[in-house]
């Protein structure tokens, strides 16, 4: 259920042309958690006038040109053969499009697919699920021309449909009138049925001015974990920031100077748009997903095996088998620690998906200095590259290395993240990290150690039982450890010795 099947594959590379901006990312494989071998975007604005004049702008052209024949250098230079390329609305629509695509063939030996909206709908939709399997509600595609929504559900995308109301095409009709452009967002909003089957589900924000709304917005509130993917916001904490934002010249948008200024100019009717769907679909929250298109077009590539591989187990056994000793007890580690949780959970699949992972990285510090590894185990956690793993979910996972490495619960690398959890979560954490920690004691490293002892608890007591012949292994050290874990379930710690 949880071990995912490792693969790899050679480079590949997904060329991303846009109304706002060109794209390059290559790709370290076609396997289920691909990392990002190299990542560049250019903005050129080919959608810029698109709305005004029905075509792209000269100068954008030369822009994207440019840019196009610097990637293809790059990828050439990088050996990477599987180069695909794909254009969205701004060349789909604009009068001059096709003129522009057999250019950049001719000049830059590219083949350009220019894909129609509901398959860049669809694509992005696969984006979102294969960051996250469990999303439901409305994936939202936010480019520079044009408005992506499909309906995800149970890892299927439905309904999907293509709406020329980005920003850049937006201002080209109504400038910054924000009455005109609600009024109009509103009317073509309601068109859409489906939308209203999706009250009390959540808007996954995909595209790059949304994810700079939630960045700003994130900012301003001194957010303990600066990590796109996965953060969420309720419909009316976003739609008041989003609103105070629409109003503000380009020029006063807070922290917003870090930003280039074709992407800044954006933000105000991104605001205005993000503010009406929310709206519309009386969504319960807005979710942030650092994958869209381009991670749509690797997963739709794979076979219907490797897309049911857990984005974030597959990560965490990556990891594990690049940095632990020990990467092939995790699924030993589990089972040994499931006496100590019977009790109910809020959601005991998410907190056994989470532990899973404690397993497969309790040994991940391992090399690092002795005083500072619960610090090291913590910070791959916490800024670590993943997916399918929300906020509270790093932080839980973060709490239980903290304390596998005997780190205190206020350590100064720990502490601004338990915000982020309830007390009962936090508890929860230690307790598998305590047990962890006793594990590894008193295990050494070696399975078999596990295999014949058990944990056990009473109403009073937390046993740790032990075959006659294996007493060895448990002196004063291992008595310690489980005298710590039985302080975490209020019980007497028992180690008891079992006749063969």
């Amino acid at each position: 259920m949880f071990d995912p099947i490792i693969d790899a594959d050679e480079y590949l590379a997904v060329i991303d042309i846009g109304s706002n901006s060109v794209r390059l990312v290559v790709f370290s494989g076609t396997n289920r958690v691909p990392d990002t071998v190299f990542n560049e975007k250019i903005m050129a604005g080919l959608g810029a006038k698109v709305g005004e004049t029905g075509k792209m702008a000269d100068e954008a052209m030369d822009t994207a040109l440019s840019t196009l024949k610097r990637f293809k250098s790059l990828c050439d230079q990088m050996q990477v053969r599987d180069i695909r390329v794909v254009a969205t609305a701004a060349v789909r629509d604009a009068k001059n499009g096709l003129k522009f695509v057999k250019k950049v063939k001719k000049e830059c030996g590219l083949d350009i697919r220019v894909i129609d909206g509901v398959e860049e709908a669809r694509l992005a939709g696969l984006g979102v699920l294969s960051g996250e399997p469990s999303a439901t509600g409305i994936a939202g595609d936010l480019g520079g021309g044009s408005l992506e929504l499909s309906r995800v559900k149970d890892g299927e995308v439905y309904e999907t449909i293509s709406l020329p109301i980005g920003p850049l095409r937006l201002m080209s009709r109504f400038g910054r009138n924000r009455s005109k452009i609600k009024k109009f967002l509103r009317e073509t909003f309601d068109t859409i049925p489906w939308l209203e089957e999706c009250e009390g589900q959540n808007l996954y924000l995909v595209g790059g001015a949304w994810r700079n709304i939630v960045k700003l917005m994130m900012r301003e509130r001194s957010n303990p974990l600066p990590i796109l993917h996965g953060y969420y916001s309720s419909r009316g904490e976003i739609t008041a920031y989003c609103r105070r934002l629409s109003k503000l010249d380009v020029s006063d948008i807070p922290f917003g100077g870090s930003m280039p200024a074709r992407r800044r100019e954006v933000l105000p009717t991104a605001s205005v748009i993000l503010m009406e769907l929310l709206s519309a679909m009386r969504a319960k929250r807005a979710v942030t997903s650092s994958y869209g298109l381009r991670e749509g077009l690797l997963f739709d590539a794979l076979d219907e095996d490797a897309r049911q591989i857990d984005p974030f187990l597959y990560s965490c056994r990556v990891l594990s088998e690049e940095r632990c000793r020990f990467a092939e007890h995790a699924r030993v580690i589990f089972n040994w620690t499931r006496p100590l949780f019977q009790r109910k959970s809020l959601d005991p699949e998410l907190r056994d998906r989470l532990q899973y992972a404690i397993s497969l990285l309790g040994d991940i510090a391992w090399r690092g200095h002795p005083d500072f590894r619960a610090e090291k185990a913590v910070e791959s956690v916490l800024h670590g590259n993943f997916v399918g793993v929300s906020h509270r979910d790093r932080a839980y996972v973060a709490v239980a290395l903290n304390q596998a490495y005997g780190a205190p619960i206020d350590a100064p690398h720990l502490a601004p993240m338990l915000p982020l959890l309830k007390i009962d979560d936090i508890m929860e954490a230690r307790l598998m990290g305590a047990a962890l920690r006793l594990a590894q004691r008193l295990s050494g490293g070696t399975v078999r150690a596990l295999e014949v002892s058990q944990l056990r608890v009473s109403k009073s007591s937390l046993y740790l039982d032990i075959p006659s012949e294996y007493r060895e292994i448990a002196n004063d050290v291992v008595l310690r450890r489980v005298r710590q874990l039985a302080q975490l379930i209020g019980r007497k710690p028992k180690i008891s010795i079992l006749d063969s």
